[in-house]
């Protein structure tokens, strides 16, 4: 972000992206100099502006769209896009940045499309408000992450509350990389499969691993491991379990087995990322 500009951004912690339900990356606000943009270039998450003032352009799927007050412009994850501040009347616009299990089935159920991103004056009092309220409740403490989810939650039920569309639930079954995730989340510390996972969402063994890379860019047996290995930490961090306790808590029936595949991911064994994490409080 250019120095110059007259702006406020807040940045939440990216906490447990690949596997939490919903959470917000990033938050801010800012009145922007003339001619300032961002882009040609994409993003890894969802991303909702609401212009308050001045105008602007956005550019999505090389369809250029002229904005104003009250307009709200969505970007999606993955998609090249550019947006640019106007040279004589520069917007400010309010903006969450959100990712998630969840966040593409429940933006999916809005009447934002990859095609037409923007609400034109739709709901702008109450868009307003409620982006806002994810931004003013910011913070790196426990209860300001749930406040901002909590937030988030508000703002999206909103989107799909208000779809004039009549969107549901889509007619082609749950997604079975979704459901593929939710199981490895709730039971990580049991004994956990490929093929018991496909068994789980109902399809074959290959239709799972395409689908999931997909959705996740990670294999469902990597997510597994990812997974485990950072409930290892939390309670590597908040607890005196033993390694093998530990080792069990999360799935591993081999203690040697966890700490090799933990000093894979974190680049340090078990014992010493404790030792890290004791003496970083001290």
């Amino acid at each position: 972000m250019n120095e110059t500009t007259n702006s406020i951004y807040k940045h939440s912690m990216k906490l447990e992206r690949r596997t939490a339900s919903l959470y917000v990356q990033n938050t801010g606000c800012q009145q922007c100099t003339p001619g300032y943009g961002w882009g040609p270039g994409v993003r890894d998450h969802f991303l909702l502006h609401h212009v308050m003032s001045g105008k602007g352009v956005y550019v999505c799927q090389d369809k250029c769209r002229e904005l104003g007050p009250g307009d709200t412009f969505l970007v999606y994850p993955d998609t090249a896009i550019h947006y640019c501040a106007d040279s004589s009347e520069p917007w400010e616009y309010v903006w969450v940045g959100f990712g998630g299990l969840d966040a593409g089935r429940f933006m999916e159920r809005t009447d934002f499309t990859p095609e037409e991103p923007v609400y034109y004056g739709r709901d702008s009092g109450e868009l307003r408000e409620l982006i806002q309220e994810v931004y003013a409740c910011f913070g790196t403490k426990p209860w300001e992450q749930l406040a901002m989810t909590a937030r988030l939650y508000d703002l999206l039920s909103f989107l799909v509350r208000t779809a004039r569309s009549g969107k549901r639930e889509g007619t082609d079954g749950p997604d079975c990389a979704l459901l593929a995730a939710e199981y490895i989340v709730n039971h990580y510390e049991e004994p956990i499969t490929v093929e018991g996972l496909a068994a789980y969402a109902s399809v074959s063994h290959s239709s799972l691993y395409r689908r999931f890379v997909k959705r996740f860019q990670i294999s469902p047996k990597r997510f597994l491991l990812e997974y485990r290995i950072e409930r290892a930490c939390a309670l590597l961090t908040e607890t005196d379990c033993s390694i093998q306790e530990i080792s069990t808590s999360v799935g591993f029936e081999d203690p040697f087995y966890f700490s090799r595949a933990f000093k894979d991911i974190k680049g340090i064994s078990p014992r010493q990322y404790a030792v890290r994490q004791r003496n970083e409080k001290s």
